[in-house]
C-alpha cells in the first residue's frame, strides 16, 4: 500500500518545532570591512517563489551563466559581462535547475517534466516526464542526466535522447521536509542523500548500489523529532564526501567505500561545502561553522547571523559567503569567521546557494534578481 507523505516547508517546520518561541532574525552587526565587493552586472530572470521552496539555482559551464524561473523562462548570459545570449519561454512550471554539462542545460518541473536545451542557442534537445515533482537540480554528464523526485526516486535519463535508463527508489518516511538532495555524478558514480538520513552511492551505468552510509538515524517518539532528512548539498572532495542532515550529524564519508571517518552532531537543511582544509556548514540556527576536514573538530563558529535562514556557506577567495532571507550576502574570513564584507541584492530572500566561477560570485534571489560580484582586498 502506498504511503501518504506529508511534506513540510522549512518555515512551517521550524515554527512547529519552536512553538511560539520563534527567534526574530538577528540585527546586522557592525564590522570593519576588509574587502571591496563590486557588482559586475545584474539581470532579472523572473520569480523562483520563496514560499514553494523551489530548487531553482544558477548554474555555469565556466563561460556562461544559466538561470530559470518558475514561469518556465530559461536564460543564458555571459559570465563576465552579463550579456544575454538567449531566452527560451517554455510555459512549464519549473521547480528545479538548471543543471549544466556536456553542452546541455537541463531543467525540471513540478509535474515531473525534464527538459534539455542546447547551451549555445537554447534549442530544445529533448523533453520527457518522470512522473514526480522535482526539487533538486539535475546532474548532467555525457552518459546520463540524473534527476531526483520528492518521493525518493533517483532516475537516469539518456543524455542523447531523454529515454529512461534506470529508476531506483527508496522507502520514504511518513513525514519529510520539502526539498531533496541534488544528485552528484562523480566519474562512474552517482551520489545522493535520502530522507531517512542515509547517503547513497549508485553505479551510473545501471543504478546498482555501491554502498549506503547512515549519516543520521531517526530517533524520538514522534514524527517531527524523527526527521533526519539529507536534503542539502553534498560537498565532494578528491576522495571524500561531506554530508549533513537535519536534526542529525555532519559526516566525512570515504567516496569509494562509504566508510564514515568522522561524525559530529549538527542540524542543517542546506548542506555543506569544502576547501583544502575545512568543511563549512550553516546550521538551522544560522550559525556558520568551519570544521577541520581531517577530524571534524570545530575551528571557528560565527553566530552573528542567527535566524537569518542562511544558504550553505560557499568558499570564495579567502572567505566563505552565505546569502540570507533579506537579500544580503555575508562574507566571512576563512581564518577566524569574522565578518569582512556585506552586500545587499535587494530585499528578497537568497535561497539558492551562491556559485563561484573563475573568481566571479553569482547569486540569485527568489524574485529573480541575478547578479555577479567580484571582491578585492582593501588596502589598510
Amino acid at each position: 500500500m502506498k504511503k501518504t507523505l506529508v511534506l513540510l516547508t522549512l518555515a512551517g517546520l521550524l515554527a512547529a518545532c519552536a512553538s511560539s518561541n520563534v527567534q526574530p532574525p538577528a540585527p546586522l552587526v557592525k564590522f570593519t570591512p576588509q574587502l571591496r565587493v563590486e557588482r559586475l552586472w545584474e539581470r532579472s530572470v523572473g520569480s523562483a517563489d520563496a514560499i514553494l521552496r523551489l530548487g531553482i539555482v544558477p548554474a555555469s559551464d565556466g563561460t556562461n551563466v544559466y538561470a530559470a524561473a518558475h514561469d518556465g523562462d530559461i536564460y543564458a548570459f555571459t559570465l563576465q559581462s552579463g550579456r544575454q545570449l538567449w531566452e527560451v519561454s517554455t510555459d512549464l512550471p519549473l521547480s528545479a535547475g538548471p543543471g549544466v554539462g556536456d553542452g546541455m542545460v537541463v531543467v525540471a518541473g513540478t509535474d515531473g517534466t525534464v527538459l534539455a536545451l542546447n547551451t549555445t542557442n537554447g534549442r530544445k534537445l529533448w523533453q520527457t516526464s518522470v512522473g514526480g515533482e522535482i526539487l533538486a537540480s539535475p546532474a548532467v554528464s555525457q552518459a546520463a542526466v540524473i534527476v531526483r523526485t520528492t518521493d525518493s526516486h533517483i532516475i537516469a535519463l539518456s543524455s542523447a535522447t531523454g529515454q529512461k535508463l534506470w529508476n531506483v527508489s527508496h522507502e520514504t518516511p511518513h513525514l519529510i521536509m520539502r526539498g531533496a538532495c541534488p544528485p552528484v555524478i562523480v566519474g562512474s558514480m552517482v551520489l545522493d542523500g535520502l530522507d531517512d538520513g542515509q547517503l547513497l552511492a549508485l553505479n551510473l551505468a545501471d543504478g546498482s548500489q555501491r554502498w549506503l552510509a547512515a549519516i543520521s538515524t531517526p530517533a524520538g517518539s514522534d514524527e517531527l523529532s524523527r526527521l533526519v532528512d539529507l536534503d542539502g548539498i553534498l560537498a565532494v572532495g578528491n576522495n571524500n564526501v561531506y554530508a549533513v542532515t537535519y536534526q542529525g550529524h555532519v559526516a566525512d564519508v570515504v567516496r569509494e567505500s562509504g566508510q564514515i571517518l568522522w561524525s559530529r552532531e549538527m542540524s542543517s537543511y542546506t548542506g555543506a561545502s569544502e576547501d583544502a582544509t575545512h568543511v563549512y556548514v550553516s546550521d538551522v540556527q544560522g550559525t556558520v561553522w568551519a570544521l577541520d576536514k581531517t577530524t571534524g573538530v570545530p575551528v571557528w563558529m560565527q553566530p552573528a547571523m542567527r535566524a537569518r535562514d542562511l544558504t550553505v556557506p560557499v568558499p570564495y577567495l579567502n572567505t566563505v559567503v552565505a546569502g540570507d532571507l533579506d537579500g544580503y550576502l555575508h562574507f566571512l574570513s576563512k581564518k577566524d569567521g569574522s565578518i569582512v564584507a556585506r552586500v545587499s541584492l535587494g530585499s528578497d530572500p537568497i535561497l539558492a546557494p551562491p556559485i563561484v566561477v573563475n573568481g566571479v560570485l553569482v547569486v540569485l534571489t527568489t524574485s529573480g534578481d541575478l547578479a555577479a560580484y567580484k571582491a578585492v582586498p582593501l588596502a589598510h
